[in-house]
């Protein structure tokens, strides 16, 4: 919060609107949080569940590019991460050796590209999250106390910094004024889908409460329709033209830690509502009012990163 809270007080492109933050507040009502692994009905074990989502996690990144990469699953057609998650569990429910692991060690560039078939465009990134990947099931594929090492973990600040010290492509920090701002995006979501998915995981660690939301493009759309989020002309002529907001840049990184330090606003005025929900919880509750918002009128800005 201390690392947010600087950033917020230095920003000079980004700044919050508190009243229209507390207009917010009092119409979100009661949120409710359902993890994604609740919908699918997948037989595998606790340990193909954890490489599931190292390898979902590990790609699980911008998806802003035009045209849209679009796959369809079930009859549905689905872009974005949804579309990553889906390729993936398809590929888990159609090839019994997916979650093998000395196989993914093996997987060759193109054989992942045909996991990604689409009905249009083509999974951006492709390079850069194939490389994310491969760090990803090299390090899991080359210790064999893997797993022993998650279990033996207490709280979820020590599993993500197990990942973020072991694995480079979940270490998402910037520098901004002299200081090291961490976000940590997915290495945050990754030790979300830990605790729902892992049962032993899930009872050592006992919460998932220390973790910031994930800093991303879709909940700064959301706090910008509302007005909770004012950029300076500048900013807004660069995002509403689809200009490039470079990563690391000051811009970005106020986007970001600004967005990070609203959710942990709204989340403690709703614990003086006896509203108890954690900032994982939160974020995705508000990515998805987001998303069913009729009366969208903002767009992301473009940063192209491996990290969000």
């Amino acid at each position: 919060m201390d690392e947010l809270k600087f950033v917020v007080e230095n920003s000079k492109y980004v700044k919050i609107n508190y009243d229209k933050l507390l207009d917010f507040i009092n119409n979100i009502g009661e949120p409710k949080y359902s993890h994604w692994s609740n919908d699918l009905n997948l037989n595998l074990t606790e340990e193909k569940w954890i490489l599931l989502v190292f390898i979902i996690e590990s790609m699980n990144f911008c998806f802003w590019q035009k045209p849209k990469w679009k796959i369809e699953y079930n009859d549905e057609t689905m872009s974005g991460s949804n579309a990553l998650f889906y390729s993936i569990i398809k590929e888990a429910q159609n090839n019994p050796d997916f979650l093998n692991i000395d196989y993914l060690y093996n997987l060759q560039k193109e054989e992942l590209k045909k996991v990604f078939n689409a009905v249009s465009g083509e999974i951006p990134l492709l390079n850069e999250r194939y490389n994310n990947f491969k760090e990803a099931v090299t390090f899991i594929h080359d210790n064999n106390s893997f797993y022993n090492d998650l279990y033996s973990l207490k709280n979820d600040i020590q599993l993500e910094q197990y990942i973020t010290n072991n694995l480079s492509s979940f270490d998402d920090k910037s520098e901004y004024k002299n200081h090291i701002i961490h976000f940590n995006k997915r290495a945050n979501l990754l030790v979300n889908d830990l605790y729902h998915i892992s049962k032993t995981i899930r009872e050592n660690i006992g919460n998932v409460n220390n973790l910031t939301g994930c800093a991303d493009y879709g909940i700064p759309i959301t706090f910008r329709d509302y007005e909770i989020l004012e950029y300076t002309d500048e900013l807004k002529g660069l995002i509403d033209n689809e200009k490039e907001i470079l990563h690391d840049s000051e811009m970005e990184i106020e986007i970001r830690a600004n967005m990070l330090y609203v959710i942990e606003l709204i989340k403690e005025e709703l614990k003086k509502k006896n509203v108890n929900i954690n900032s994982v919880e939160l974020d995705n509750i508000i990515w998805l009012m987001g998303k069913k918002n009729q009366d969208r009128k903002s767009i992301s800005h473009h940063t192209i990163t491996i990290f969000y």
